[in-house]
């Protein structure tokens, strides 16, 4: 069985979820929180794909290794956790989209699964407003 934590099914994974995101958020409500839950993983999986690529590793066990890792700290959903640990996390901080991600970003939980609540269309707006700007800042600005 694949198991899809590969750097080239992350990094297109990113970006079909990103995009099935604006799908769910157009089509409007009852697809809020999917389109904020599909967004969160967009940028888990673009954060991934990018360590893996400053490391030049293709897995992201064989990132756990070069970076001395914990598994725990690569196979991990928390966003502020990969943020420690990403070679790109204290330029992040000091970065504009640095609000973006403290303010919005972070707020996703892979939970969100589970969760019946619909989000407004502002809520939405404003979380997927903040996933683009910090996904193309983490494009720009991998290391």
């Amino acid at each position: 069985m694949h198991e899809y934590d590969g750097r080239t099914d992350l990094w297109k994974a990113a970006i079909k979820r990103k995009a099935d995101a604006h799908r769910l958020f157009e089509s409007g409500r009852p697809h809020y929180t999917g389109a904020m839950y599909l967004a969160g993983y967009a940028i888990e999986c673009r954060m991934k794909a990018i360590m893996m690529d400053a490391y030049r590793v293709l897995t992201l066990k064989e990132l756990t290794s070069r970076m001395k890792l914990q598994d725990k700290d690569i196979f991990t959903h928390g966003l502020e956790g990969l943020v420690e640990v990403a070679p790109f996390g204290e330029s992040m901080r000091h970065s504009p989209v640095w609000r973006d991600f403290v303010e919005q970003v972070i707020l996703w939980k892979p939970s969100w699964r589970y969760d019946p609540r619909e989000r407004t269309e502002v809520e939405a707006r404003l979380f997927l407003n903040a996933v683009d700007r910090v996904y193309l800042w983490l494009d720009t600005n991998r290391r």
